[in-house]
């Protein structure tokens, strides 16, 4: 196995940095997503798709060039791998904002509110259009293109149910954390970890290593996502400087559950926290939200949450390192994929 960077990449370079190892393919992926989406016309499309794939972290596409490097991966099929990601996270994002009614993304205006939802919708159905095509581009024999074909359509599916999964939850009195375990292992985790995935049946590795790096994602997905719950509570995550968007859209999370479930609230703080959550985000007030994250934090929700992200951050490294044929730098470097994970900012 290739080792992917320099020792330099072990550790991030402080508390919720994006880790080196995964800073090294920006550039490349940036010349590389402009150069698929140039010739795309309408130029209407074009510019949708765009913005709909600009100002992210690329976490996902970084993660698949990052391992596909370590694994020796040729580049010509690493790029398709990088892409898809993209284009299968972009689409679940604009789809996301509209269901949600968020009117910001990465402190910009979400695609639906910038460019209508009509072509916002069109940039996410050619986005996942895309998606497919990727695939076609690998070069690799007809099995192993099944493999992946398989893989991407099962991530896609799970995700679909995990959303609307989510969105059943919604102002749920009966959400539980057994409830949101189903959430979230459908909507972020194999999501995570498809790119890994893809990079290891391109690079012919066995049954056994690739249900090990699913269940890594299992772990790493959920805790990324959790951490996404915390920061929403604060103004770092992009919606600019609106705090508490998850409450305002009842957004059934890894707090919402905990606090139902075991955080001993009265009959009354239940009933307000249920109602709050299930009232129209319109209607939904700066008290409202304010009141909720207090309940969150007052009733150990937000510690359970942290405890949580960690706890799984943590699993997921333990399980990367029992992942076959895994060198001790990339182990390192993963480790280092993982802290940020948990410990980001925004």
């Amino acid at each position: 196995m290739n080792q992917a960077g320099s020792g330099a990449d072990r550790e991030t370079r402080s508390a919720g940095d994006f880790p080196d190892c995964l800073l090294q393919p920006q550039k490349r992926l940036q010349q590389l997503i402009l150069a698929r989406i140039e010739v795309l016309r309408p130029d209407s499309l074009h510019r949708a798709v765009v913005a709909a794939t600009s100002g992210g972290k690329r976490l996902r596409p970084s993660l698949a060039m990052w391992f596909g490097d370590a694994l020796g991966v040729p580049a010509e099929a690493i790029e398709p791998i990088a892409c898809l990601t993209e284009w299968l996270h972009s689409a679940f994002l604009i789809h996301d904002d509209i269901q949600d009614g968020d009117q910001w993304r990465r402190d910009r205006e979400s695609l639906w509110k910038s460019h209508g939802v009509p072509t916002a919708l069109n940039a996410a159905d050619w986005l996942l259009s895309a998606v497919y095509e990727e695939v076609t581009r690998i070069e690799v024999d007809e099995n192993c293109r099944a493999w992946l074909l398989r893989s991407v359509q099962d991530v896609h599916r799970r995700t679909v149910v995990g959303q609307q999964l989510d969105l059943d939850g919604r102002g749920d009195p009966a959400f539980n954390l057994s409830c949101y375990e189903q959430a979230v292992q459908a909507k972020t985790g194999r999501y995570l970890a498809l790119g890994m995935v893809a990079s290891a049946i391109v690079a012919g590795l066995d049954e056994e290593t690739i249900d090990s790096l699913w269940r890594v994602g299992d772990q790493l997905g959920p805790a990324f996502q959790i951490q996404d719950d915390l920061l929403d509570m604060t103004r770092s995550k992009g919606r600019a400087g609106e705090v508490g968007n998850d409450i305002r859209e009842g957004k059934p999370s890894i707090l919402y559950a905990h606090a139902l479930e075991e955080g001993d609230l009265s009959v009354s703080e239940c009933d307000r926290l249920v109602e709050v959550m299930a009232r129209d985000r319109a209607q939904t007030s700066d008290q409202d939200v304010g009141w909720v994250i207090d309940l969150f934090d007052r009733c150990g929700s937000v510690e359970f949450a942290r405890q949580q992200a960690r706890t799984r951050a943590q699993e997921g490294i333990r399980l990367f390192k029992e992942t076959p044929g895994m060198s001790s730098e990339v182990c390192d470097q993963f480790a280092s994929i993982a802290r940020f994970a948990v410990e980001r900012n925004r």
